[in-house]
């Protein structure tokens, strides 16, 4: 039954589109059309804020390793693996390698705790939350850049609607999420 609503969901999804080229002509799409073609000049701002949530997110990652990382002793590696294959079927192998370097670190924090921790300010001090800051700014910021960069370069009507829908439904939800924690 789910992958039948998928598959609906879907089949609706491509109609929508289907119709939004169909009437692109006609003026509400037509106008933003216009407005989205007298945009292309924002193209530069838009990769530049595509760039810096990336690199918050970045930040973040080296953040963890530097700070937080539990080290894994360099060496040789070496072990069997049995298990299914990323083709189906089951595989049985070997590998036998050299580890150089590495670290892992996992962590979870909570929208409300992290809301806690701006009024408090106890995320500049706390290098959980900091990082958690990190990626609740860097997210949207990539997302909103990206998306927005392509709807603005790209020419298809249909495709340009669903990004900016997408990156409103993207926007409208994390402001929900942030004003009920």
């Amino acid at each position: 039954m789910k992958q039948a609503l998928g598959w609906l969901w879907m089949a609706g999804a491509i109609a929508a589109l289907i119709i939004v080229q169909t009437f692109r002509h006609s003026e509400p799409l037509a106008s933003m059309d216009a407005l989205l073609n007298a945009g292309r000049v924002l193209v530069p701002l838009g990769i530049a804020v595509t760039i810096v949530g990336a690199g918050l997110l970045l930040g973040a990652l080296i953040h963890g390793l530097v700070f937080d990382a539990q080290r894994v002793q360099p060496g040789d590696v070496s072990g069997p693996y049995s298990g299914p294959g990323p083709s189906g079927g089951w595989r049985i192998g070997y590998f036998k390698g050299t580890l150089l370097w590495g670290a892992s670190f996992h962590e979870e924090s909570g929208i409300s705790e992290l809301k806690r921790a701006w009024r408090s300010g106890e995320w500049l001090s706390d290098h959980r939350l900091f990082r958690a800051t990190l990626v609740t700014v860097g997210l949207p910021v990539v997302l909103i850049g990206a998306f927005g960069t392509i709807a603005l370069v790209t020419d298809v009507t249909a495709v340009r609607l669903m990004l900016l829908l997408a990156v409103a439904y993207a926007s409208v939800r994390l402001g929900i999420t942030l004003i009920r924690a």
